[in-house]
């Protein structure tokens, strides 16, 4: 399909980069038009139709009658928001003086400065429709995380995001036994239904619904789809701790998304060795002054300042907030976990790294791969010296079948250093992952004494 003819979903800024191509065949028209009906439905309801160029003022769910007979294209539009725009297209064979109906899943959403915010107690966060937490930070230098409280000046940066690896059963044909993964910032994941946002007292709760996206077979993770539900609290227990709940349903047998995808078989794809965790680009101020470690007896992960000082931080300069993030919700079935880093240069958005992502996430790192494998069966990468650095926390292997779902679920918190326990502009190493004893756990006390909290508050504030 031409990019020319998408001119009315174009009014109403359905971006290409939420849609499929498509390739519309030439039409063989009748010397005398012929007529049936088209009945349209879309989840969600209540999107323009358009049919060969031409507007219809009914809405989905609407049945279209007289509509000429043979290969139609067919486009649907909805405006959700100001910011949110979902859209459909293919080509559909309307039948002779018959009835075809169309059951079409929208997709698209808000993937950039999206206004969605969670603002309850003192952690601030953006979130897209796109499964990007924390995020828009990476367009147009608009804040994504800050803390404490609605502050400019204490911006900390990075994004979240779902990460998958896995490989294909036998099922995927010619793929079978492939790895796939999911992108650490190209586009992984297209919204679904509009964002939702509800309060309730003190606890304010987002939910966002969004596809595993990919324009080529070959680029990300296929076939799943995810909701995902926020939880911020304000209270003087929780004021620092953001949840995040991830259900991941396997729907690469739903022919509403292989219409979009259609090289997926009939009965869909299952995963083998899968491994899911929570990717997370933490910027303390300068990314480039970062470094992380984990503490393993908590369960904990964290990013802070390596000279716990940064002046883009204001009043907090001296005192840069660490930022954590703890496993609430381990998957069931899963037998491994691993705690690991990588730097901004390791990222795997080329098509061809779907191997290393693997090995991270599985703590399986090999000698020819740019980090290395700690010896800790629970521990991967942990850089020593200062720059931009990731950090996940992963859980597997797991299978993943048509219909299947995981569960998963995380905390991201944040704290101030312990004062008097650092000198700011001294860099603090993070030392061996495996020693109690470090400096860096001294300092991160705080932050160590929510993480050891939060497993007793999800179960008080779970969905």
């Amino acid at each position: 399909m031409s990019r020319a003819r998408r001119s009315w979903v174009r009014a109403i800024a359905v971006t290409a980069a939420t849609m499929a191509v498509w390739t519309c065949s030439d039409r063989d028209r009748p010397t005398s038009p012929v007529y049936g009906n088209l009945a349209v439905n879309s989840d969600p309801s209540g999107a323009l139709i358009g049919v060969d160029g031409s507007i219809f003022e009914e809405t989905t769910p609407a049945v279209l009658e007289g509509i000429e007979a043979g290969l139609r294209y067919v486009e649907l539009g909805y405006e959700a928001s100001s910011v949110e725009f979902f859209g459909w297209e293919d080509t559909v064979t309307v039948p002779v003086e018959g009835l075809d109906t169309i059951d079409a899943a929208l997709v698209g959403g808000c993937w950039r400065n999206c206004p969605f915010l969670m603002d309850a107690g003192r952690v601030v966060c953006r979130a897209t429709n796109h499964g990007d937490t924390c995020a828009s930070v990476y367009y147009d230098n608009v804040s994504a995380l800050e803390w404490p409280g609605n502050d400019s000046n204490t911006d900390y940066g990075g994004g979240g995001r779902l990460l998958l690896a896995g490989m294909f059963d036998a099922s995927a044909g010619a793929q079978a036994g492939d790895t796939i993964s999911t992108q650490v910032y190209d586009e992984a994941w297209v919204g679904r239904r509009p964002m939702s946002q509800s309060s309730n007292g003190s606890r304010q709760v987002m939910q966002l619904e969004y596809w595993g996206h990919s324009r080529y077979r070959t680029e990300t993770i296929q076939g799943l789809s995810v909701t995902e539900t926020l939880i911020a609290v304000d209270s003087a227990t929780v004021e620092d701790v953001l949840f995040i709940r991830f259900e991941i349903e396997n729907v690469s047998n739903d022919e509403r998304y292989r219409r979009f995808y259609p090289w997926i078989p009939e009965e869909g794809y299952t995963y083998e060795s899968l491994y899911v965790g929570f990717g997370f680009d933490v910027d303390v101020g300068d990314s480039d002054s970062d470094l992380g470690t984990f503490d393993p007896a908590l369960g904990l992960s964290f990013m802070y300042d390596a000279y716990f000082m940064d002046a883009a931080l204001g009043d907090y300069s001296n005192r840069p907030a660490l930022v954590g993030l703890v496993t609430v919700e381990p998957p069931a079935g899963a037998t491994e976990r691993t705690h690991t880093f990588w730097r901004h240069v390791d990222d795997w958005d080329d098509a061809d790294r779907h191997d290393f992502a693997w090995r991270l996430l599985a703590g399986r790192l090999a000698p020819g791969d740019p980090i290395q494998d700690h010896p800790s069966p629970v521990i991967g990468y942990q850089g020593t010296e200062p720059t931009d650095y990731r950090l996940t926390e992963a859980f597997g292997p797991l299978r993943l079948a048509p219909g299947e779902t995981i569960t998963y679920a995380v905390a991201i918190l944040l704290a101030e250093p312990v004062p008097g326990t650092y000198t700011p502009g001294t860099m603090v190493p993070p030392g061996d992952p495996t020693d109690p004893n470090r400096q860096i756990l001294v300092i991160a006390d705080n932050l160590r004494a929510l993480a050891a909290q939060v497993p007793a508050l999800w179960d008080r504030y779970r969905p």
